[in-house]
């Protein structure tokens, strides 16, 4: 039963992870831009990284070896900075860290799910 269950959350975070990816892009060409609601986009954003940050924690607690080498640590400490950056409207800062920092975990999550489900 839990076996179904992780394959099943990897499979789902197979197809999602690369729409966060994208969506980094997105939101920061937004920002840049002056263009499209970038506000309500990063909203979208910004829950999808907290349903994966739960789905990587639910797969943890039923088998601590399958994402043993996932740095969840850093996700939830740019997530912690992207909100400081907000709180101060910083937007330069805001993209610097969509791009630059949580752009590369997200694209190392893509590639370690390619490997895991085929």
């Amino acid at each position: 039963m839990n076996q179904a269950i992780i394959i099943e959350t990897l499979e789902s975070m197979k197809g999602y992870v690369p729409k966060l990816v994208m969506a980094s892009e997105t939101i920061v060409h937004d920002i840049q831009t002056h263009e499209g609601n970038w506000a309500n986009v990063l909203v979208a954003y910004l829950e999808g990284i907290s349903w994966l940050t739960m789905a990587i924690e639910g797969i943890t607690r039923l088998d601590q070896n399958i994402l043993a080498d996932w740095d969840i640590n850093a996700l939830a400490s740019v997530v912690e900075q992207l909100n400081g950056s907000l709180e101060q409207q910083d937007f330069v800062s805001l993209c610097d860290l969509l791009l630059y920092e949580l752009q590369p975990i997200l694209k190392s999550f893509e590639n370690k799910l390619q490997g895991m489900i085929q």
